[in-house]
């Protein structure tokens, strides 16, 4: 049963929340911007108008369109692929999408499949069949689903069965299965299912299931428009045509300043993750609408394990204890993330429901105090001046830059010989090189996606992180499993899998024991959490006012998702299609 349950850390589509954090970040703001409303009925009638966007994670010339490459991806995907289900981050509910309906029976995870989304290529129906040869593909590619899955298999061309032990837990299968988008069409991958590096497939382009295909490569943009065949779904609430524009320009941004003064310039209509503090808000139009929604994850700081003097634990506390977390969050600005009063490996909307504080007794808060960071060194057997390590961040990710160099001014300040090194790219070109070179790395703490907000998860991550590595050995090199804490013995792979199996009401001691490890022995420096800012331009697209799109609001992302959806604007005539995002065309 422990092979079964050796989970490995989640890639592909689930993963690319975790791409899109990458210039996020929380923001508290006054929406004092155009409304969407105007009082008048639109009829929203075709006009030669693109939405334009942009990429900040990697350069278009890298976009590739292999979903199981997990990197390089465009945020298009939102667009081009049919989400399974969407996930309300507020509400901590799926929203039925591809998948119309499940339940789980005596050890079976049934859904249902929506009879009307095609494959763009071919115009075939999407089946059951498809997304069990998808989920076989992505078990292939390292996905979670098959440490836990006994079976797949199509029941009905449009009902798909996961069937799963008694001991595996329903919550499980549920974020695991659902969390997806319709990515691997046959066209591509019917010849694939035994193919165990579906990351080597060449995909020149994508095969949609969403409504959007990728119809032309230029040196600094890829353009999607409404695919071919949607005019057959015109008057279906879900699977149609609602596009009365031509569709989406997605070129690059190199930094999040470039961003900002492209917003300011009037130069997009929108983004799907940005980091801007209140001051820059301040400087956006009017007509800017910004979405906030829980991301779960943020910056943390990874120390090389392997190699003293980071695999010594009194050094790992000592270094945190010469850090002023929240200062530091000052530093990025204040209403732009979310602290963790006591590091606990748990999101930080998750804490106070298991572990019954959001500053748990037993647990170290971290706060500055150099004075035990010096004893802590001391009596390891080191002082603060023989350690020089390198903190390697990405400098274009405005948030994380801020936040590294404030680490870096803080340490230095309390006497370690720290230095930091800017990345013109983000974590995956760097992270995984750690320990060759350097010491420390800033990457994620947290994947996003779904499934990190389950305690298991999030632990499961920080301990055994193969991420930025295969899928045999953490990342970092913490390849620890008993631990002692406070007098405790903790045997990391044990106690994961007891919590992997445990029912509701005996999970906390378990998470409690884990997430003291994370605590105690620190396997990453948890700096920041974030909220996601997504944006939109309502200067030439009109979308519900704030407080009227309910769970349409907390879904990745409002750009790609609101055009999708069965509602109508309120300002819409009664033969304008659905959708929640019009370009305004009178």
């Amino acid at each position: 049963m422990v092979s079964r349950r050796k989970f490995v850390s989640l890639a592909g589509t689930t993963g690319a929340a975790a791409v899109a954090g990458c210039l996020g970040g929380d923001g508290d703001s006054d929406d004092d911007g155009d409304d969407g409303t105007s009082g008048e009925t639109y009829d929203y009638g075709e006009e030669n108008i693109w939405f334009e966007t942009a990429s900040g994670s990697f350069a278009v010339d890298t976009f590739q369109y292999n979903p199981a490459a997990g990197w390089f991806i465009p945020h298009s995907q939102f667009g081009v692929y049919a989400r399974w289900a969407q996930f309300d981050y507020i509400n901590g509910e799926f929203l039925p999408h591809l998948v119309t309906d499940w339940e789980h029976t005596d050890g079976s995870f049934v859904c249902t499949l929506a009879e009307n989304f095609t494959w763009g290529s071919t115009g075939n129906s999407i089946t059951a069949e498809d997304l069990a040869l998808q989920l076989q593909i992505q078990i292939n590619n390292g996905d979670q689903l098959g440490d836990l899955a006994d079976n797949i298999e199509a029941t009905g061309d449009y009902e798909l069965t996961v069937s799963y032990a008694d001991d595996v837990r329903q919550d499980f299968i549920t974020y695991s299965v659902l969390d997806r988008q319709a990515a691997f069409a046959p066209s591509i991958w019917e010849d694939e299912a035994d193919n165990e590096s579906p990351a080597s497939v060449e995909v020149p382009e994508p095969d949609p299931s969403g409504p959007l295909a990728l119809t032309s490569r230029e040196s600094n943009y890829h353009r999607y428009e409404p695919r071919n065949g949607l005019e057959n779904y015109e008057d279906d609430a879900v699977a149609g045509d609602h596009y009365n524009w031509n569709g989406y320009d997605l070129g690059y941004r190199q930094s999040n300043n470039a961003f900002h003064s492209s917003f300011e310039a009037g130069e997009l209509d929108g983004v799907h993750s940005l980091f801007a503090d209140p001051q820059t808000l301040d400087r956006f139009p009017d007509s800017v609408r910004q979405f906030q929604i829980p991301g779960g994850f943020g910056m943390g700081i990874w120390p090389d394990h392997s190699n003293e003097p980071w695999s010594v634990r009194e050094v790992r506390q000592a270094f945190y204890y010469s850090l002023d977390r929240t200062a530091i969050i000052e530093n990025v600005g204040s209403s732009t993330k979310v602290e963790h009063p006591a590091p606990t490996g748990l999101t930080a909307a998750s804490v106070e429901s298991a572990l019954g504080s959001d500053e748990p007794e037993g647990f170290n808060s971290y706060s500055l105090d150099t004075e035990k960071a010096e004893s802590l060194l001391s009596e390891a057997g080191y002082s603060m001046s023989d350690i020089s390590p390198t903190l390697e961040y990405p400098a274009g990710w405005s948030d994380w830059a801020v936040a590294a160099q404030a680490v870096v001014d803080q340490a230095s300040n309390a006497g370690w010989n720290i230095s930091g090194n800017g990345n013109s790219n983000g974590p995956g070109t760097y992270a995984a090189n750690l320990g060759d070179g350097f010491d420390l790395a800033a990457d994620q703490h947290t994947a996003g996606g779904s499934t990190y907000t389950i305690p298991y998860f999030a632990l499961n991550y920080k301990l055994r992180n193969t991420l930025r590595e295969d899928d045999s050995s953490h990342f970092a090199g913490y390849d620890k499993n008993e631990v002692e804490i406070d007098g405790k013995t903790i045997n990391i792979d044990e106690t994961l899998e007891a919590l992997s199996t445990a029912p509701e009401g005996e999970r906390e001691q378990h998470i409690r024991d884990l997430a003291l490890v994370v605590n105690k022995d620190v396997p990453v420096f948890v700096i920041m959490e974030k909220y996601e800012q997504s944006f939109i331009d309502t200067a030439d697209f009109d979308i519900p006012p704030e407080g009227e799109l309910g769970s349409h609001a907390s879904v990745f992302w409002p750009l790609w998702w609101l055009p999708q959806v069965s509602e109508k604007l309120s300002s819409a005539s009664e033969e304008a299609t659905e959708g929640l995002m019009k370009a305004r065309t009178n």
